[in-house]
């Protein structure tokens, strides 16, 4: 894999759960495998039960590796393809529409989301098929409304449980472009308007009354159901903080607020993460781009498909800039407001990259047709059908330098990066041969403890074949903030786990508040891996301070096994200790 850990161990975690979930007849939408006995809400956390359920079988017969690695893989090439399916719709020259949807899937956008494991961020196969029914509502009509209702609020339904925060970006944008359209229809379109209003309101109708049957209960279940997370769900998140900045455009570095790619690359080498060089803003678009489209606009400015993709790519990336403090832009109007504080707004980068690869594949086939033209104009009428496949052949040609402008550049920035540099998945061997043979009902606290900055232990769990329940987890539930009354002892066991800062001390009132914290979740047993084969940012502060820890929570020495240190029967000896 990219890496067995952080965020992408956490996507493999999601991926086992489906199939778990499943066959063993839990919920999809909520847990207690991880955060026991209280678990958490799957829907608060980047947990793609639409992709884990279709690669349930790959799952089922090869394990969640193979499975995160198959998406992974099928994720550009589908989202460039759904692109070409889309762009022919638009243009007439089928390697036009190709380009376009080259330059959509295999775009830093999807490459740099799959480098870190970020399955729901990568996945946009469905967003320009959403783009094709709002088409056929508003624009072409050719087919009845109700049918292209229906299916609009499928992939509406289906992006849902992919990502929660691209349904609400992709309505944004869909009525920032609802706006621009009717805006224009309405100062010169008028009749048009009126003509074409009916069928598109009919259509959208359908759409929200079908939405409203397929995801009511999934929405109430997401902001109010079990386990849900209230307020800003990334508690450790400065609403407005991560957004772009304009360089992020064309230079091959990212940057979002303080953080940077180059911080990242030098992060994960310490805690674990993508191992390759550093990568740039999924928004990158290249200088190619930028000369190509500018140019492609002046010539062709009666296009107003240009200006109607033009102007929702200018829109969406302006909501895309970072905002906070004394930094102004036009995500400061919804920002600070619920649901909306939630949105990392630099993943606008999802619509104004779909503009983007619009506006280009205009471009290239407009090139190629007036390239054509010119060169059968030119020739005199005795040879023009004779010089017709020739004057094809000029055309494409020309539309050959105009699509190398463009992904040129992107090649060259993508190319120390291409293939992904991908890593061994190592699984202690404790974890290999004990715990798929655990009794049920054993509950776990591991070494590393399992946090929202320490998550080794949660693809363990997933790749053994989820044989027993964790205390602890990862993600956004995975904060103090969130530990509610045993916040005290996580505070401490995150912090013997992540090797950042003094460690802390072993005092009295420290082993009772972790004590107290393990007795409230239920833990049966405790596992200290061996260091042997495994990454740095698998080992915390290393086992042997692991080990001296929790021999000082319990008061005895552990059991040694299969290169672990164990503690069995967890919670009849913390019991008799409480009691003396």
């Amino acid at each position: 894999m990219t890496c067995d850990c952080t965020d992408a161990g956490r996507s493999l975690w999601y991926l086992k759960w489906s199939e778990f979930a499943l066959s063993h007849g839990h919920q999809l939408l909520f847990s207690t495998w991880q955060f026991h006995p209280g678990g958490f809400n799957l829907l608060d956390d980047t947990s793609v039960p639409a992709i884990g359920l279709v690669m349930t079988p790959v799952t089922w017969l090869f394990g969640p590796v193979v499975s995160f690695n198959v998406i992974s893989t099928l994720i550009p090439a589908l989202t460039a393809l759904s692109m070409f399916w889309f762009l022919q719709r638009w243009v007439r020259w089928p390697p036009a529409a190709f380009v376009g949807g080259l330059l959509y899937g295999f775009s830093a956008l999807v490459i740099v989301q799959l480098a870190f494991g970020w399955l729901n961020l990568a996945c946009l196969a469905l967003l320009p098929l959403l783009v094709g029914c709002l088409d056929e509502l508003f624009i072409r009509q050719k087919v009845r409304p109700a049918p292209i209702g229906v299916a609009l609020a499928v992939l509406v339904a289906v992006e849902f449980f992919i990502s929660t925060e691209a349904v609400l970006i992709v309505a944004i944008s869909a009525v920032v472009g609802g706006l621009l359209l009717v805006g224009y229809a309405s100062l010169w379109q008028q009749d048009e308007l009126r003509r074409r209003f009916p069928h598109a309101a009919r259509g959208l109708g359908v759409a929200l009354g079908v939405v409203v049957v397929l995801l009511a209960y999934p929405i109430w279940f997401f902001m109010y159901g079990h386990g849900h997370l209230s307020g800003t769900v990334w508690s450790t998140d400065i609403p407005g903080g991560l957004g772009n900045s304009v360089g992020n455009l064309w230079n091959g570095v990212g940057q979002w607020g303080t953080i940077s790619s180059q911080y990242l690359a030098g992060a994960a080498r310490a805690f674990g993460g993508y191992l390759g060089p550093a990568v740039p803003s999924p928004s990158y678009l290249g200088p190619g781009f930028f000369l190509l489209v500018v140019v492609g606009v002046i010539v062709w400015r009666s296009d107003r498909r240009l200006w109607f993709f033009g102007s929702l790519g200018v829109i969406t990336f302006a909501f895309s800039l970072r905002v906070s403090g004394h930094t102004w832009g036009p995500w400061s109007l919804l920002y600070h407001r619920a649901v909306f504080d939630n949105v990392i707004q630099s993943r606008f980068d999802a619509v104004f990259v779909l503009c983007a690869s619009v506006m280009v594949a205009i471009v290239v086939d407009r090139t190629r047709t007036w390239a054509s033209d010119e060169f059968l104009h030119r020739r005199d009428e005795a040879a023009r059908s004779e010089g017709s496949s020739a004057g094809h052949r000029v055309g494409a040609a020309v539309a050959v330098v105009a699509m190398a402008i463009v992904v040129v550049p992107t090649a060259i920035v993508l190319a120390p990066n291409l293939p992904l540099k991908v890593q061994g998945v190592d699984v202690p061997q404790w974890f290999q041969l004990e715990a798929p043979r655990l009794p049920p009902g054993q509950v776990l606290a591991t070494y590393p403890f399992a946090t929202a900055n320490t998550q080794t232990a949660i693809p363990w769990q997933a790749i053994t074949g989820m044989p027993f329940q964790m205390a602890g987890g990862g993600g956004p539930a995975g904060t103090v903030a969130r530990a509610g009354a045993e916040a005290r002892g996580f505070r401490i066991l995150a912090a013997a786990s992540l090797p950042i800062g003094p460690a802390p001390s072993l005092s009295k009132a420290h082993i009772e508040a972790v004590r107290q914290a393990i007795r409230s979740w239920g833990v049966t047993m405790i596992v200290v891996p061996s260091d042997n084969g495994l990454a740095n940012f698998q080992t915390g502060r290393g086992s042997d301070y692991g080990r001296a820890f929790f021999t000082a929570v319990m008061g005895t020495a552990p059991m040694y096994e299969d290169q672990a240190w164990v503690w069995n029967g967890v919670q009849s000896h913390l019991g008799a200790y409480a009691t003396k």
